[in-house]
């Protein structure tokens, strides 16, 4: 079994998170749009054409994301690892043999999301409120939008944790689900492919495809608590006037709403469609960047031991 040292898993946990944010955030952004409220007064005509607005912006709010996605990447795949090492020292003594891999892999991955999510949850909030802000029209030029949700929420500090619930309902089995499948596929393609434990190649190769395949599958399935989770996010920025002061006469929701009645508003005003809303772009964005961000951590953490070897 390979060992990594703390060092090797940081760098290559942060070099994973800055590739995987910068490739996928323009998708987080159109995604957030979609799920928001004022998706068809904002970013829809009146026809039912999508509206240019729609695409405009689409690194709003990438400071915070691109701040905190490392910090939380490095303390998941830290406790990850640590959680993963420690089960199978465990095992190697002659404990907990018959615990089945499976869920030593959820096991890990559980304790690993909720450290990250403690760190990940104010930036999504200020992410997402960035992502919808529209400049008045009067002002021409002043601050970017993350900074305008910070000055904002900087009177309203609690607001950061708004969605934090919905975020741990959804991201706990979402990764744990996601981390499962992806041990299972890569292990599963590195054996119908025969491949030598030396052959870094082919190791990536599966860990990316097997990723991919692992992020599609689950992403769809958690797309009504991403809708909800957004739509509490944002109702949150409406409290500090950062969000709902620039759409003025948009509707939108009431700033104090919990998790279900957000649900029910979604479901009376839009149907089940409005829960699934954003779902195929949710689906394509969670393969390329369930791929690129455990493929770009897997290759940079093998590429960084042999180094160290050598």
């Amino acid at each position: 079994m390979s060992t990594f040292n703390g060092l090797e898993i940081t760098t290559a946990s942060i070099i994973a998170a800055v590739a995987s944010e910068g490739a996928i955030h323009p998708m987080d952004t159109v995604i957030t749009r979609m799920q928001s409220p004022m998706y068809s007064s904002v970013y829809k005509h009146l026809n039912g054409t999508l509206s240019r607005t729609l695409f405009s912006g689409l690194y709003q709010g990438f400071g915070p994301t691109f701040v905190a996605g490392t910090l939380s990447s490095a303390a998941f795949f830290t406790a990850y690892e640590a959680s993963k090492t420690a089960f199978d020292n465990a095992q190697s003594a002659g404990y907990m043999l018959g615990v089945p891999r499976p869920l030593i892999h959820i096991a890990s991955s559980a304790v690993a999301e909720l450290l990250a999510c403690a760190i990940q949850n104010p930036a999504e909030v200020l992410k997402q409120n960035a992502q919808v802000y529209q400049r008045p029209v009067s002002s021409k030029r002043g601050p970017s939008p993350t900074m305008e949700m910070m000055r904002q929420f900087w009177k309203y500090p609690s607001g950061l944790w708004a969605g934090y619930g919905a975020l741990a309902a959804s991201q706990l089995p979402s990764m744990c689900l996601t981390f499962c499948l992806y041990e299972r596929f890569k292990e599963d393609l590195l054996e119908r492919w025969k491949t030598d434990k030396n052959d870094v190649r082919q190791q990536i190769e599966a860990t990316v495809l097997g990723a991919g395949a692992a992020g599609g599958c689950v992403s769809w399935f958690f797309v009504p608590i991403h809708v909800v989770k957004t739509r509490m996010r944002l109702a949150a920025g409406e409290q500090t006037g950062g969000t709902q002061s620039n759409l003025k006469g948009k509707p939108g929701l009431p700033s104090r709403v919990g998790a279900f009645s957000i649900a029910r508003d979604v479901l009376r005003k839009e149907g089940v469609a409005g829960l699934f809303r954003g779902s195929t772009l949710t689906c394509v964005a969670a393969v390329v960047g369930s791929g690129l961000y455990i493929g770009c951590y897997e290759g940079a953490k093998i590429y960084l031991c042999n180094y160290q070897a050598s």
